[in-house]
């Protein structure tokens, strides 16, 4: 009789989620690294990493998941993110009795790796998460971060949108040893060309999102001779894992050792 008063009144987070749907490609990867990917029944067309991930049921896009085909798949916990998913529909999981965990999209480092941590506490994996973000801080300390040279990440080509020192990917910049030549209230402005050329970053920044990066590389070697550029997924600022933002660091860190 008290060993089951005893298991009632433990906390549900200690045992984690036996059925988990994942709405966010972000939070998909982070199950993953964390090891629950076992419990993980129901990811978005747009979760592709891991590659295993693939393989998982399909619950429509993040914008648009199909609510009768959640409903029908009986999750424990849906996870979404504030700004990836619509609330109505959030809120019409509610509604149906679906537990759902909003994530708020991360602006900092330690955003993120607070948003890691509370999913692995969500999940019991707790000690898991705790590893991975002390590895990453471990990682992070390491680096030589006062090079000094001069960052443009450009994020849209047409119109010109770049990541400023209010934005998210402002910290890969400055633990990287950079610091970022557009200074802006707003996280990603849009500039012009004149701008760019003023300010004669050493390095720029170039994303998979939506344009040419090839046709960008050509264009901007027209104004800077000795320019270097950097590459980077866009899942290192769309949907950053401590372990992907580790990653970019380095990658960012080491045109300049």
């Amino acid at each position: 009789m008290w060993l089951i008063l005893v298991l009632f009144l433990i906390p549900f987070s200690v045992h984690g989620y036996d059925r988990i749907i994942s709405l966010s490609p972000q939070i998909t990867e982070s199950l993953y690294l964390i090891e629950a990917a076992k419990e993980l029944v129901g990811v978005t067309e747009f979760c592709k990493k891991p590659a295993e991930a693939t393989k998982k049921q399909k619950v429509g896009t993040p914008l648009r998941p199909d609510v009768e085909k959640i409903v029908s798949m009986r999750p424990d916990i849906v996870f979404g993110t504030r700004e990836g998913n619509s609330p109505l529909v959030m809120a019409r999981l509610e509604r149906l009795n679906i537990k759902i965990h909003y994530f708020n999209r991360p602006k900092t480092f330690a955003d993120l790796m607070d948003n890691f941590l509370t999913l692995s506490k969500c999940v019991g994996k707790e000690e898991k998460g705790k590893q991975i973000v002390n590895n990453a801080r471990e990682a992070l300390s390491k680096l030589k971060n006062e090079k000094g040279y001069r960052v443009l990440w450009q994020v849209g080509a047409d119109p010109l949108v770049v990541a400023s020192n209010n934005s998210f990917a402002n910290d890969i910049i400055v633990l990287a040893g950079g610091s970022n030549i557009i200074e802006s209230e707003l996280p990603y402005p849009r500039i012009n060309t004149e701008e760019v050329i003023l300010k004669n970053p050493n390095v720029i920044v170039l994303m998979d999102m939506g344009y040419n990066v090839q046709l960008e590389m050509e264009r901007w070697k027209r104004y800077f001779n000795k320019v270097k550029f950097v590459i980077l997924d866009a899942y290192s600022v769309g949907s950053p894992t401590p372990v992907s933002f580790v990653n970019a660091v380095k990658t960012l860190a080491e045109l300049f050792p």
